[in-house]
């Protein structure tokens, strides 16, 4: 028998194995949790741009509806929430008209508008508001309801 084969106890054969045997399993174990955690952080980032991407829309919409509004292309019905056509059909808009001539600092003939945006399905809702010179005695060339 060769001594320096053998560098282990008499009683155990083969103790080389099972100690690369554990080493094996432990850089698995590693490996597993680093990909979990990559994949956690992946699926939050892609949650927290979509999320981003739909603020960003909503405020465009809303924007866009307070241009109708302050141009005189739309005249909100008063009915609450009215519906976007397709393809915006998951988004609503609310638009709430208030006269500030009853404000005690004159108001001046300018009227306060108000627009909310919410899409049906996710929890988004942009709300922005503007006072400006509303001409109220310009028709309207669109009735009413968001079209886009």
């Amino acid at each position: 028998m060769n001594p320096a084969r053998h560098t282990s106890s008499p009683g155990s054969r083969f103790p080389a194995r099972g100690a690369v045997l554990l080493e094996v399993i432990l850089a698995l174990v590693l490996f597993v949790g680093a990909v979990t955690v990559i994949g956690i952080a992946m699926s939050t980032s892609m949650e927290g741009v979509e999320r981003q991407r739909m603020n960003v829309h909503a405020a465009n919409l809303a924007l866009s509806v307070l241009s109708e509004v302050q141009l005189g292309i739309r005249v909100p019905s008063g009915a609450g929430a009215e519906a976007f056509h397709q393809p915006f059909e998951n988004w609503t808009a609310e638009v709430a008209l208030s006269s500030l001539e009853d404000d005690p600092s004159g108001g001046g003939g300018l009227t306060r508008a108000e627009v909310v945006v919410r899409h049906r399905q996710a929890p988004i809702v942009y709300r922005v508001c503007q006072v400006f010179a509303l001409d109220r005695s310009r028709p309207a060339t669109r009735k009413e309801g968001p079209e886009k």
